[in-house]
């Protein structure tokens, strides 16, 4: 049997299209409804989501052993000669401070030379090379005065003086390098920086700098055996003057008369530090001394704007929640309209939970703080929550931030446990989205396998009305061709 080529334009393939879309219609009646079920599987993703944020809110609420309410800042003036930051555990209240002297480093210059004598030179040609101790604070975590010595041997080739305080020191500088090399030193910045400064074209004089400041990080000597360091006049104790060497800040004898040290006064009493930030006077918070200035006062308080976004942050996602639960759930006859979980019971359970969850006191609570509105939290018509009053709010965590926790994260029925005990039926796995996402799964596999055998079905039922199609033509054919034959018999002269 001869096979045609599939022709559009044919009637016949028309008729054909035309009785298998007929045929479709069931179907087409299931890819609508396998439709309808991955549109509710977004709408259940979009419950999931939301539910979630909301749950995701509430565990920072419910936090116990990092309270959202304990947050502190501080309020110090912009032209305050300091700076403070605060950590959660720092108590609320009011200081003073006078920032009386900034820390430094010790800083100590030798005498002053003429920069084209030759002093030193004379004195390495009748002693040789000189070995002297440079003593530098190192401290580590567990000894936090610890001190080391540094041998530095000096033996220059230089004609000059200039050219020989040059040579002591790069010797410094390489006593340094090899004490961090070998961990003596826990780091550079614990050694000596040493440098020549002129303080004309004609005279020369040799600087050091101890690595950090204040008196724990001052700077020790050991003096050669032939006294370089006496000829230099850089070991001793005396601040220098004129021509003459020493130390450029009184070095002192201890933190209170050491003019190496930080003094500020606290409070009202006076404290000595080796640094400028200070983070040992008031526990959980850190000064910064940036200048010298007159007593100012600084407060430390509860961080009224981290606790305002923690609330915020919970009612948004709150009400987010609740109304897309509402849109849902709403069934209105005037529109004809029906929300995705109308005829869902425990989907409209859960709205009226969660606006019972927070209708009620929390009990063991101190006056005042017992609901949500003595936070300024306003339940509106609809359930949704308003934070109206944001001075309520501040007043509270000010005054008692353990008992604002406990509002929302008590065990024994805080508002945030209640809701988090009511989402927990609806998150996770086994919950009841994830049970509803389920059976819409298998029901779209079912409706997926049926949409297939359809196809097959109507792939078959096309090839058969093709073949009937074909075998019509074919005895169409056949009586044209006897239909021809017996014309010719009865009129072309065949009887």
């Amino acid at each position: 049997m001869p096979i045609r080529a599939y022709n559009s334009g044919d009637p016949y393939e028309t008729l054909i299209a035309q009785m298998v879309s007929i045929e479709r219609q069931p179907q087409l009646a299931l890819k609508v409804e396998r439709s309808n079920q991955s549109v509710f599987k977004g709408v259940l993703s979009d419950f999931d989501r939301s539910l979630s944020a909301l749950d995701s809110a509430l565990k920072g609420l419910t936090d116990t052993l990092a309270n959202p309410f304990a947050a502190r800042s501080s309020s110090v003036p912009d032209d305050a000669g300091f700076g403070v930051e605060v950590s959660d555990e720092a108590a609320p209240g009011s200081h003073t401070i006078a920032v009386r002297r900034l820390a430094t480093a010790d800083r100590r210059v030798s005498r002053q030379f003429d920069a084209g004598g030759t002093v030193l030179r004379d004195f390495f040609d009748a002693n040789g090379p000189q070995t002297f101790e440079l003593t530098v604070a190192s401290p580590t975590a567990d000894d936090a005065g610890r001190r080391v010595a540094l041998p530095v041997t000096v033996d220059p080739t230089g004609a000059t003086d200039a050219e020989v305080l040059a040579e002591v020191q790069k010797a410094i500088a390489g006593a340094t390098d090899a004490a961090v090399a070998d961990g003596t030193l826990e780091k550079r910045g614990h050694g000596a920086g040493a440098s020549v400064v002129n303080e004309t074209s004609e005279t020369a004089r040799l600087s050091l700098r101890s690595g950090e400041t204040g008196f724990a990080n001052r700077l020790g000597f050991a003096d050669s055996d032939n006294g370089l360091l006496a000829l230099l006049d850089v070991g001793g104790g005396a601040v220098a003057s004129g021509t003459g060497g020493g130390a450029v800040t009184a070095v002192g004898t201890g933190d209170a008369d050491s003019a190496l040290n930080a003094q500020f006064d606290l409070d009202g009493l006076t404290l000595y530090r080796s640094a400028n930030t200070v983070d040992d006077a008031l526990g959980g918070v850190t000064l910064s001394l940036d200048r010298v200035g007159d007593e100012t006062a600084f407060r430390v308080g509860a961080d009224g704007d981290a606790s305002k976004q923690e609330v915020e942050d919970f009612i948004e996602k709150y009400n987010a929640a609740l109304t897309f639960i509402a849109r849902k759930t709403d069934i209105n006859p005037e529109k004809g309209t029906r929300g995705d979980f109308a005829g869902d019971s425990a989907v409209r359970g859960l709205r009226f939970g969660m606006r019972n969850d927070l209708a009620g006191d929390v009990a063991g609570q101190p006056p005042g703080l017992g609901r949500l509105s003595d936070l300024g939290i306003e339940v509106q018509d609809d359930g949704t929550l308003k934070l109206v009053d944001t001075q309520a709010l501040q007043a509270a965590v000010e005054r008692d931030p353990s008992s604002v926790q406990r509002l929302f994260a008590a065990e024994d029925g805080g508002l945030g446990t209640r809701l988090r005990d009511r989402l927990d039926a609806f998150l996770g796995t086994g919950g009841i989205v994830d049970a509803r996402e389920r059976v819409v799964d298998a029901r779209t596999k079912r409706l997926d396998a049926r949409i297939a055998s359809w196809d097959d079905r109507l792939s078959q039922r096309e090839d058969q009305l093709r073949q009937q199609y074909a075998k019509l033509q074919e005895t169409l054919s056949l009586l044209q061709g006897q239909q021809q034959s017996l014309s010719s018999f009865f009129y072309g002269g065949g009887y």
